[in-house]
């Protein structure tokens, strides 16, 4: 005679948390689907944000170019030396905004390995152009 608690070998009942856990195995095909849903969430993440880094960019530019023609309409009011001064500012200036255009192109055409070494200079050639137009503003705005 068996006891009430014990089972036949092969008559094992299955629980509904034995049915849940076996449903929750993951196989490896699993694994590489996640993988790749994730590679793939991360690539277009990136695609995004260097998008938006090339938009605000373009944006930047756009100012700078902007900042110019105001320190060009500038040179109309003043003497000439201050017109030579400022003359020379503009031209460095100009100068900065062409060597971030450079930059720029660098950035766009660059694989993903070299992006952020690339970022990092563009956005430390901008820190410096917006210092050297601040400069140049405060020089001639007295």
């Amino acid at each position: 005679m068996t006891a009430c608690s014990e089972q036949k070998p092969g008559t094992e009942k299955t629980t509904p948390e034995r049915a849940k856990v076996e449903n929750l195995a993951t196989t490896p095909a699993d694994i590489k689907k996640e993988a790749r849903d994730l590679a793939n969430t991360t690539l277009d993440y990136t695609k995004e944000q260097r998008t938006l880094y090339q938009e605000k960019i373009q944006e930047k530019m756009a100012q700078y170019n902007q900042k110019l023609v105001e320190l060009e309409a500038e040179l109309v009011m003043m003497n000439e030396q201050a017109k030579a001064d400022l003359a020379a500012e503009i031209e460095e200036l100009s100068r900065k905004k062409v060597e971030i255009g450079e930059k720029f192109r660098e950035l766009q055409a660059a694989g993903n390995e070299a992006y952020e070494d690339l970022k990092k200079g563009l956005d430390s050639a901008m820190e410096e152009m917006d210092r050297a137009y601040d400069q140049a503003m405060s020089r001639f705005r007295k």
